[in-house]
């Protein structure tokens, strides 16, 4: 089982930037997850306080709210993918490779 070791909110509603504890970080969507008693999670406030329980090696809000690391793990995105995506993305727009409509 994956466990977070930090967890950093972002200015963009509903993702966290996680570090896990194979090193690798990824930003992660928790939107998907905002359901059921987790539908508090909509509330920026609330959400904004987030913390990392290092019993249950995941995050987790007040009231014993925990959402899975692997489910976490699983659906995030690493954050080494997504710079090597946006490295070529701008040498593609540098090279002039897009083609205008």
């Amino acid at each position: 089982m994956r466990e977070i070791v930090q967890a950093v909110l972002l200015d963009y509603n509903g993702w966290l930037l996680c570090e896990f504890d194979n090193g690798v970080k990824k930003f992660v969507d928790i939107k998907p997850s905002m359901t059921g008693i987790l539908e508090k999670l909509h509330d920026r406030n609330f959400f904004n306080k987030v913390y990392i329980d290092s019993d249950a090696g995941t995050v987790a809000w007040p009231g014993e709210m925990h959402l899975d690391p692997d489910t976490l793990y699983a659906r995030g995105i690493d954050i080494q993918e997504l710079e090597k995506l946006l490295q070529a993305s701008q040498e593609a727009i540098n090279d002039d490779r897009l083609k205008r409509a």
